[in-house]
């Protein structure tokens, strides 16, 4: 029993270690975001944008960290694009467009292309909301560029009604009644648009906002109030508290101007008291800009002087007209460090193409050259083969020359000297004078026989 406890307890502990060891793995990997918890994330960062800015703080904080923690270039993006929109709410432009000019690069470099039109989307209301149109339509054309290539409804949707209220902004800005404000014609048929499909139900309360917007600004009160009883049933329904300050606010003047000054005021200061809890200073500065045109229309010009007072000392603690020019050269230098970067890449592109015509070029004078003298050493080869072939030709006919010379030139000197011979033989060896003259003769001819053919074959080599 005391030898087989400790082992029994050792046993255990093992048991425990490996356990605990199996298991801390499991619980990390519970503690990570995966990518339905990122996709869960950017779905409630997108319903708070148009809520309640504090909600959406957090959500950007958690998506950044998700971002850290696994490496997901998509919540990084949309991280970055949230906290661009909570500055943006929160009035601080520049910070909001240092953070959204961040996202856009990061975008473009990690490919995540469906972020992009709701990027361009903060930065073209930036350059609005700081009186740069230019850029705020540039902007928004892009934006839209991106989602029509992305087949992104929604974001076509929300480009096309930012295209409209530009529009109708920049009249108002321009202070030129002969401005034609076609921005009804493209809010209207956006309506439609977001109207095909219960999908896009939520998206609805901006563009009856903005229609109500229009039309109060055409004096045309009792549409103006329809289409912003519509903007704030659905901004209720969905619980869009941002979105409702633009519904009150817009019913607010409409039914003011139209004579009830007390239901007017009732929805603006609705308007105020909302804005004030979503703490966003910016729209609250905007509501007493309604409230003044309320008042000073009436003929209240103390009420009216004290809003718009306090409308401007807001406007100088934002800092607004500081940061237009801030915000614009924020985006200049963007598009400038991306020129130069394109630059850059079609310099160096343009070497690569360079330095490939160079190989090519060089390969191809090798070839011919290499091709010259394939075709000379061929021609050097064949040239000998002829000489070769002659040579040989004129030493053939040489040798039967040199046949038929030994066979009938040579053979007369020849038989001549062998016939003389006899005689001699025939004489008991005596020479007479004749035969001696004979047989010189017949050397002589034999011996000039000889130097001819010894001529003929050296005139032939």
């Amino acid at each position: 029993m005391t030898v087989t406890l400790p082992r029994l307890l050792i046993s255990c502990f093992i048991l425990t270690m490996l356990c605990s060891c199996n298991q801390d793995p499991v619980a990390k990997s519970e503690t990570l975001p995966n990518a339905d918890k990122v996709d869960s994330l950017i779905t409630s960062g997108k319903r708070y944008q148009a809520a309640h800015i504090d909600s959406l703080l957090p959500v950007a904080q958690n998506l950044l960290q998700a971002a850290q923690a696994t490496g997901n270039k998509t919540a990084l993006i949309y991280g970055e694009l949230f906290t661009a929109h909570y500055y943006w709410q929160s009035a601080d432009h520049q910070k909001s467009m240092e953070v959204a000019v961040k996202c856009l690069a990061d975008a473009e470099k990690w490919n995540v292309k469906k972020a992009l039109p709701e990027i361009y989307l903060i930065i073209g209301n930036l350059h609005k909301e700081n009186t740069n149109y230019k850029m705020a339509f540039e902007a928004q054309e892009t934006g839209l560029k991106w989602a029509i290539s992305n087949h992104d409804t929604a974001s076509i949707i929300s480009l096309l009604n930012l295209r409209a209220m530009f529009i109708h902004t920049f009249r108002l800005h321009k202070h030129d009644a002969s401005y034609k404000d076609t921005s009804i014609n493209i809010q209207l048929s956006t309506l439609k648009l977001a109207e095909s499909n219960i999908k896009y139900e939520r998206q609805r309360i901006v563009l009856y906002d903005n229609i109500s917007q229009y039309y109060l600004n055409q004096k045309d009160y009792d549409k103006a109030i329809y289409y912003g009883d519509k903007g704030a049933a659905m901004a209720l329904k969905y619980s869009q508290q941002r979105s409702l300050t633009y519904s009150y606010s817009w019913l607010g003047e409409a039914y003011y101007f139209k004579g009830d000054k007390k239901q007017g005021l009732d929805y603006l200061n609705k308007a105020l008291l909302i804005t004030r809890s979503l703490k966003e200073p910016y729209r609250e500065m905007e509501i007493y800009e309604h409230q003044y045109d309320c008042y000073y229309l009436s003929g209240d010009y103390k009420t009216a002087l004290a809003l718009i007072n306090r409308s401007h000392t807001m406007r100088d603690s934002l800092q607004v007209a500081m940061n237009e020019k801030q915000i614009s050269e924020l985006q200049i230098k963007y598009e400038s460090a991306k020129k130069d970067k394109e630059i850059a890449l079609m310099d160096h592109t343009q070497k690569v193409k360079n330095r490939e015509i160079i190989i090519i070029l060089a390969g191809s004078l090798l070839f011919v050259i290499f091709f010259i003298i394939l075709v000379l050493q061929y021609r050097i080869l064949h040239q000998s083969n002829r000489v070769i072939k002659k040579s040989n030709a004129q030493k053939d006919q040489a040798l039967e020359d040199i046949a038929y010379i030994q066979a009938h030139e040579l053979r007369k000197p020849v038989a001549s000297i062998m016939g003389l011979i006899n005689v001699i033989k025939s004489s008991d060896y005596e020479i007479d004078k004749e035969s001696i003259l004979k047989l010189e003769e017949a050397g002589k001819e034999l011996d000039s026989k000889i130097r001819a053919i010894i001529t003929h074959v050296e005139g032939d080599k």
